[in-house]
Parts: structure tokens; sequence; C-alpha cells
């Protein structure tokens, strides 16, 4: 999760919700800063890890082979997501096992997928298809609310958009056949749905 908040905040909170371990990138100014946290119950190995990526290699009793799960927070800036999306690239070329990509990836497959302000540009969600379909994944699909962002204005300035999203690829999808994504309505403090992932 994107935090925006000091590393010493952070854990504060990780405690109180009984997690034993965490990974954290720190906040560049006021924006930014990343934060993974996990129970003892499993083994989570940082395989890379950078202002908007924590990508991850997964072991616990319940998975029958070892699975990747990557954490993406998509830089608003247009440039920056592109190196981003690079960065993902990267990654998936050495990806052969089970492999979630999940996150608030600041981007739209579809004119579909926002509602209310100006449309998205075409070259815009064309190069976030092509990043999807480069790195072999496939949108998971999801249940709730068909927007996982609000900008929080009052009408006529509200603007909704489905930015947070869980991506597999073949290998993941035919592991869990029936794996189900919920968007969960926000904590008071977010704009964004959380999502659920039910395997």
């Amino acid at each position: 999760m994107e935090t925006k908040q000091k590393a010493s905040y952070v854990r504060k909170i990780k405690r109180r919700c009984g997690f034993n371990e965490e990974w954290i990138v720190n906040l560049i100014g006021r924006s930014g800063g990343l934060a993974l946290w996990w129970s003892d119950a499993i083994t989570v190995n940082i395989l890379f890890s950078s202002a908007n990526v924590i990508h991850t290699s997964v072991i616990s009793d319940v998975l029958s082979t070892p699975s990747y799960i990557s954490f993406i927070y998509g830089p608003t800036d247009d440039a920056d997501r592109m190196l981003c999306w690079q960065e993902v690239r990267r990654i998936s070329n050495a990806i052969r096992k089970p492999w979630l990509c999940l996150g608030d990836f600041n981007d739209i497959l579809s004119q579909t997928e926002k509602w209310g302000g100006q449309p998205r540009a075409w070259r815009r969600i064309r190069n976030f298809k092509c990043f999807v379909s480069d790195c072999e994944l496939e949108d998971l699909g999801f249940h709730g609310p068909s927007f996982t962002w609000c900008n929080n204005r009052d009408s006529p300035d509200t603007v909704y958009e489905h930015l947070d999203r869980a991506l597999g690829n073949l290998q993941l999808r035919e592991l869990f056949p029936t794996l189900q994504v919920f968007n969960v309505d926000p904590a008071k403090s977010s704009n964004h749905h959380l999502l659920f992932i039910q395997c």
C-alpha cells in the first residue's frame, strides 16, 4: 500500500494490525512510500524493491509451489509511470511460476473504467494495455464497486476511476481457478478501495 507516512508511523499501525514482518520503502518528500506486511505463517523474500514496486517470492503450506507477488504503485506522472512499467517488464522476463501483480496502477484499460472529468487519452490506455500484454498478464476481474478511486470533489467535478486491480499470469490462473478479487469500501482516511484476494 502507498503510505504517504514516515516508517515509524507505519510500524505503529503494523503492530496494531498484528503483523510480524515488514518491508518499507520510505516516502520521498510528502508523497509515495510503500509498506508490505505479513505474518510469520508465510515466507516472503523481497526480490526487487523500488519507489513503485515491491516484487516478492512467497512460500507457504497452502501453496503447492512457490509463487511471485508484485505490489505496484503506479506513479501519477506519465514518464515515471512508463519507467515503472519497464521495471515490471524486466521482472516478467524471469517469471516461470504463478505470478500475481496487484495494486494502484494509476491507469485504466478502457474509457468505461472512468466516470467524470476529461476522457483518458487513448495513447495512455494503449500503453497500459501493452504493458499488461507484454508481461503476459490478464486482469482477474472483481466483485464490488466498478470504481476503486474517487477524487472526493463535489459534483460536477467528481471523478471515479478503476485504478486498483489484480493481474495474474496463466500459471496463477491454473493454480487458483476459483480465485476472486473483491473491491472493499475504503478506510476513512483513503480515497481508494481495498483489494481482497480470495483463493
